[in-house]
């Protein structure tokens, strides 16, 4: 008696919902959490058969597989008593087998996991976004229609849309450029004369977005509302609408309205809408800042004006958006374990970082530009050097090259701490253009007054007509296929005349590949 007293008070103070039934589906036991979920009295339910509570065909056949003696499991949609909103269940049930090994009833446990499969698609719809911001990512050099075409598609099915349109705003903001939608839309659509340009103070509901500057949810399209302006003739029919601005500061530059879901738009879909649009633009703006770029190469090459190309690249402050992209991409790359999208995420990263480095190399060579003489500490190259060798270990040890030990001792110069970067680009370079599993030889030389530093490499060398082209600004000769910003060495050769030494290219006299080599002034 105390034994089925203590399983009785396990029963009902389990905090999933419970019942047993007999071989007939005849309900003998349940819990109050039963109960809850069910929307009806333990009184009412107790007496019940399962199926008449379970009238789901599949969920009936789990019943009669738990009362012949097999294990069942069950998940879908069902609709308490009285109630006309579904919730999703999830039901295991474990028959009951007697002492002779014969099934005898069934204990089932229920689990509402309405909440759970909420948080599943909503989680999904992320990562169907970020798979789309990551492909988006891919499509810089596309055709704007292409990509503008690919971001609808995507806009349409994170929002689980039917139809949806992109526009573009005027810079003062008076005219709604349509540019992409539906081809159903169009498809269906029997308006004479499609406008493309609409003036916003004339369209009607569509236009709230750019008018009250904030998403626009419209689950009831075809209710009564002044701010309709009525369906011209032929006009495809809208059910419900969302629709958002995209901003850039406090302009609006574009919107993107979606329609005719089967069910209600809410915060979530403004959201992924929001997101989705806000990489559409980032994206924008970088093919104009890359564009810019491009510009300013050519401009270059034709006027020589450096100066002003820095000073524009600077203005344009490219280095912040970029730093952002790189730490998110960052945090991407710890979290993600599929394949396919960390070859993405690498190649964002990747891409990100060249142009993180012209920056870079840009701004340097802009202030370096404007330094007539600089201050000078007694340092150790050599430790300096050994210091740079073990930094840059990962980028030899992927091309399984060996760098050979420096010169033991102390080597005391006269330098300034930016003569680090100049050994860098040298000891970076002699990797970046060697074989793979060759070797790198630094070593430094006793030159009179000065140190001559080496570093040998067993490349293909560099043509003696070439030479003289390597130190100059964005003069690059063909390295096979090896990119860069064409400034590495332009920089290295300003930072050694600062330091009133002399950097300089030969052939390795000892087999094929390179020397190249810097004197700086002892202390």
């Amino acid at each position: 008696m105390q034994s089925e007293n203590e399983y009785r008070m396990v029963f009902e103070n389990s905090p999933l919902p419970i019942t047993y039934f007999d071989q007939n589906g005849m309900i003998s036991l349940c819990n109050e959490k039963l109960s809850n979920i069910l929307n009806m009295q333990k009184k009412e339910i107790i007496g019940l058969n399962m199926a008449d509570i379970f009238t789901d065909k599949e969920m009936q056949n789990v019943i009669r597989r738990a009362i012949s003696g097999e294990p069942a499991y069950y998940q879908g949609e069902f609709y308490p008593h009285g109630k006309d909103e579904a919730i999703e269940i999830e039901i295991h049930c474990n028959p009951n087998i007697s002492s002779q090994d014969s099934p005898n009833g069934s204990v089932c446990i229920l689990e509402d996991v309405t909440s759970r499969m909420e948080l599943e698609e909503a989680l999904k719809l992320d990562e169907y976004r970020l798979e789309a911001l990551l492909e988006l990512e891919q499509m810089t050099e596309a055709p704007m229609q292409q990509i503008t075409d690919f971001v609808h598609e995507q806009a349409v099915r994170l929002t689980q849309s039917k139809i949806g349109y992109i526009a573009f705003l005027s810079d003062d903001e008076s005219n709604l450029i349509m540019h992409t939608w539906s081809d159903s839309v169009m498809n269906e659509c029997t308006v004479p004369d499609k406008k493309f340009v609409y003036p916003v103070e004339a369209i009607g509901l569509w236009g709230e977005p750019i008018r009250q500057r904030k998403p626009c949810i419209i689950n009831d399209y075809p209710a009564q509302n002044p701010l309709k302006k009525g369906y011209p003739s032929g006009h495809v029919e809208v059910y419900n609408y969302l629709g958002i601005p995209v901003f850039d500061g406090e302009r609006i530059v574009a919107t993107v309205g979606v329609g005719n879901k089967d069910g209600d738009y809410d915060r979530t879909d403004a959201r992924q809408l929001t997101l989705l649009m806000q990489g559409l633009w980032n994206l924008i703006q970088r093919r104009e800042d890359i564009e810019n770029l491009r510009e300013y190469a050519e401009e270059l090459e034709r006027s020589n004006e450096m100066k002003d190309l820095f000073t524009d690249i600077l203005r344009h402050d490219l280095l912040n958006p970029a730093g952002i992209i790189k730490g998110y991409t960052d945090v991407l790359l710890e979290s993600e374990d599929d394949e396919e999208r960390m070859g993405m995420l690498k190649t964002i990263d990747r891409n990100n970082s060249k142009l993180i480095d012209i920056i870079r190399s840009a701004a340097s060579f802009a202030k370096l530009d404007t330094i007539d003489s600089i201050e000078f500490n007694d340092m150790d190259i050599a430790l300096m050097l050994r210091r740079i060798v073990e930094n840059l270990k990962p980028l030899s040890d992927e091309k399984q090259m060996f760098v050979e030990d420096i010169p033991n001792g102390s080597y005391m110069a006269k330098v300034n701490p930016m003569i680090e970067e100049v050994f860098v680009n040298l000891l970076s370079n002699a990797i970046k253009y060697s074989p793979e599993k060759e070797r790198i030889i630094i070593d430094i030389l006793d030159y009179d007054e000065d140190w001559k530093v080496t570093f040998t490499d067993f490349g293909t060398g560099v043509k003696d007509e070439d030479k003289p082209k390597l130190f100059e600004r964005f003069k690059r000769v063909d390295k096979s296929g090896v990119k860069g910003t064409g400034l590495g060495l332009a920089i290295a050769k300003k930072i050694t005349e600062l330091h009133g030494g002399h950097i300089g290219v030969e052939d390795n006299p000892a087999a094929k590949g390179s020397v190249f080599w810097v004197t700086l002034k002892k202390a």
